[in-house]
Parts: structure tokens; C-alpha cells; sequence
């Protein structure tokens, strides 16, 4: 079973609530859907509790991370290292540490670390409630328009004395205002460890963001992400998730449109090589009337990968006008690849549009067989429909380093 310590930090808000929850309830096994086909030995191997910071990272950033232009917040094992962040805002725009603004901004910051039992889904959001106590927060005022994008960057090093970290991001939009947020995980060392990331997101009256994510840890490592919205009336959240890296590696979103109007556009790409475990849980809530929800998803399975797509779409009572659509399509490679997708909708409202649909195929023999006879080798014909296949999803990004750093990423040896 997971390990935490004992020891309880009583000046961090809602941490014994959150342990006294895991040892009511207890960690997650293969009977609960959400973590059916997730790697639960390895998952029993990490061991959690308040951040230890390690020592001086290998970081070079050229090689490991797109270079943006725009502030830079860096995230060492659940710590913010100030010496490797750029945090200057600008007029409307706060960057700090969540350790400093849960200091300085109790009343603004604490609603979204406070939470009752009843609002813990499992084990391991209870465990970054308790120990999530560093990260990145980025808060907007109304009316601001951000032209650079904001980069926070996760760096895992596991450490001798625990080897799995927590840490908590927030990100407030304003009403009217809009930004780009851009979060990357990587790592370091080839020892086992793991990273739990937990980032809410609260979008106001006509506020508009995109999030990309981009997962690329090392092998040895296990990555737990949870990234949940809550969106007023009008608002827009564009999502593009690329889940490439660890050894498990999950993705997890919680969409709540709250307000009339609100709109969510979520898409992205898990890539598996040798035996990854890519977990990809989307659900969005329909609470409010006249909102719109898209969700598509593509996987890319070589060797003996598994992925995971479990996409929910829940329209509560009342919300009427519901557009919502789903769409998980998947690329298999080898004969002992395998994907598990679950398309899920759930409606209690009237006059609704909801759709859903999941796919599972292998490269087209056709056209691989049109393209070697133009001349063209086996190895660049198999590279370059699976390119095509990947690219609907980086396309969507508008951030060109961004496009540029994925597509050097999937230049996989193997492909």
C-alpha cells in the first residue's frame, strides 16, 4: 500500500481531514473503474509526505522544455526553485509561489485546498491535499489580456529518504481576460519515483484559456495529474493534454461548466512505447444550461503499451441545451498493444445534442502499400502516416515551440 508518514503538519489547512480520509476509505484498487487498469503495484511503491527539497537538479532547459517566451515558475519535487524561475508579472497578472500566496492571500487561495470529506474523490487527491503545500499559483484580474504564455515546469528527482512529491497549482482567470498557461513535467535520474500534480483551474464570466500539458517523464517514474475547472457563464477552457513520458502516466480532468454559455474543447495525445501505461479520465459536468463541451482524444500504442480512455459526459437536471460531443480514436501497432476505452454519458436534462463514439485500428495497409510503391521506404511510409494520424492534435496547439518540441518528441527511434 502507498505509504504516508505519520506526522501531521496542523498549521496546513485540511491535512488531517484528508489523512483521516485515507484511513477510512483507503487507496484505490482494480475494483474501482477509474483505477481498473492502472499499475497498481508500482503505485504501492511510492511512498508520500511533505516535500523534501533535493539536491541541485540537472535542468537544462534547451534540451528538456520548449523555450517560451513569457515568466517561468519551476518546480523541483513539490518546491518552487526561485534561482531558476522568472516570475516578473505585469499589470493584472500575480506569479508566486502557492507556499507565499497561501500566506499572503489566505482568504483567495484557501477555498481551494479546504475541502471536506465529502468532496475527496480518492486516496490520491486526499494525499496532495495534505502534502501539496508548494507549487505555482497564477492569478488574473479582470479585463487582461496576456500576450506570452506562462510556463510552469514540474521537475521530479526522487530522493533517497521518499521518492514521490505533491504539489498544488492554481490558476485564477478574470472575467473578460485571457491567457495561455503551458505546464511540462519532466524529470530526472533513471531511479523509481513519482509526481502527484494537482491544478485547478477557476475561469471567470467570459474569461477565456487554453492549458497545455505536456507529460514527459522518464521511464522510471510514475506521473498522477488532476487538473479540475470550474467555469462561470460565457467562459471558454481549450485543453491539449499530450501524455508521452513514465511509466504510468494519468491524465485526469474535471470539467464543471457552472455557468450558461460556458464552452470546453479538450483533445489530446498519449503515445506508448515498451510497456507504458498511458491513462487518460475525462469527465465534464453539465451543470448549467446552453453549454458546450468537445472532447477528442487520440492514442498511439507501439510494443506492449497499454492506454486507457475513460471520458465521461454528465448533463445534470436543468441543463438544457446541452451540445456535447466525445471522440477517442486509437492507432494500434503492435499485436501486444492494447487499449481499454470507455466512452460514458449520463443525461438528466431535456433537449440535448450528445454524441460518442471510439475507434481502434491498425496503419492502413492501402496506403502503405501506395506509398512504397511510389518509392517511398517501409520505415518513412509507417512514420508518416502515424505522423499524420498524431499531427490532428499538435496542429491544435498555438504555440509554435510548443508544435516544434512535441514533434521532436514523437520522433521516436521505433516508429
Amino acid at each position: 500500500m502507498t505509504t504516508a508518514p505519520a506526522a501531521v503538519d496542523p498549521t496546513v489547512a485540511g491535512q488531517s481531514i484528508a489523512l483521516d480520509w485515507i484511513k477510512a476509505n483507503g487507496y484505490p484498487t482494480k475494483r474501482h473503474d477509474a483505477w481498473r487498469y492502472a499499475p497498481h503495484q508500482q503505485l504501492s511503491a511510492l511512498s508520500f509526505g511533505p516535500p523534501v527539497t533535493p539536491a541541485a537538479a540537472v535542468f537544462n532547459p534547451a534540451a528538456q522544455i520548449p523555450v517560451l517566451d513569457g515568466p517561468r515558475i519551476v518546480v523541483i519535487n513539490g518546491v518552487v526553485d526561485v534561482e531558476l524561475s522568472s516570475t516578473i508579472g505585469s499589470a493584472g497578472l500575480s506569479l508566486s509561489s502557492l507556499l507565499d500566496a497561501r500566506r499572503d492571500q489566505p482568504e483567495r487561495i484557501g477555498s481551494h485546498f479546504d475541502h471536506g470529506n465529502s468532496e475527496i474523490t480518492d486516496a490520491y487527491m486526499a494525499l496532495n491535499l495534505a502534502f501539496g503545500n508548494d507549487g505555482a499559483v497564477v492569478l488574473l484580474d479582470d479585463d487582461v489580456v496576456l500576450d506570452v504564455p506562462i510556463h510552469i515546469v514540474h521537475i521530479g528527482v526522487p530522493d533517497e529518504t521518499r521518492n514521490a512529491s505533491c504539489t498544488g497549482v492554481v490558476i485564477e482567470v478574470g472575467a473578460r481576460s485571457s491567457a495561455t498557461v503551458v505546464e511540462t513535467r519532466i524529470g530526472v535520474g533513471s531511479e523509481f519515483g513519482g509526481s502527484n500534480i494537482r491544478t485547478t483551474v477557476t475561469l471567470g464570466t467570459a474569461a477565456s484559456l487554453e492549458h497545455v500539458l505536456l507529460q514527459d517523464m522518464p521511464p522510471s517514474h510514475v506521473q498522477l495529474s488532476s487538473i479540475n475547472v470550474h467555469q462561470a457563464a460565457d467562459s471558454r477552457f481549450l485543453a491539449r493534454s499530450f501524455n508521452l513520458g513514465a511509466s504510468y502516466g494519468r491524465a485526469a480532468y474535471n470539467v464543471d461548466l457552472a455557468g450558461p454559455g460556458a464552452y470546453v474543447d479538450l483533445s489530446g495525445l498519449f503515445f506508448g512505447f515498451g510497456d507504458q501505461v498511458l491513462d487518460q479520465q475525462i469527465n465534464v459536468i453539465h451543470t448549467a444550461k446552453n453549454c458546450t463541451s468537445r472532447q477528442s482524444f487520440r492514442g498511439v500504442l507501439d510494443d506492449e503499451s497499454t492506454g486507457i480512455f475513460n471520458g465521461g459526459i454528465e448533463v445534470r437536471p436543468g441543463a438544457d441545451g446541452t451540445d456535447a460531443e466525445q471522440s477517442n480514436q486509437n492507432l494500434i501497432l503492435s499485436e501486444r498493444a492494447e487499449i481499454n476505452t470507455q466512452p460514458r454519458l449520463e443525461i438528466l436534462a431535456d433537449e440535448v445534442a450528445c454524441k460518442h463514439g471510439a475507434t481502434v485500428g491498425q496503419l492502413d495497409d492501402t496506403a502503405m502499400y501506395y506509398m512504397q510503391s511510389r518509392g517511398i521506404p517501409a520505415t518513412d511510409a509507417r512514420r508518416l502516416l502515424i505522423n499524420g494520424f498524431a499531427d490532428q492534435v499538435v496542429d491544435e496547439v498555438g504555440i509554435e515551440s510548443v508544435q516544434a518540441w512535441i514533434t521532436r518528441r514523437l520522433g521516436h527511434d521505433d516508429v
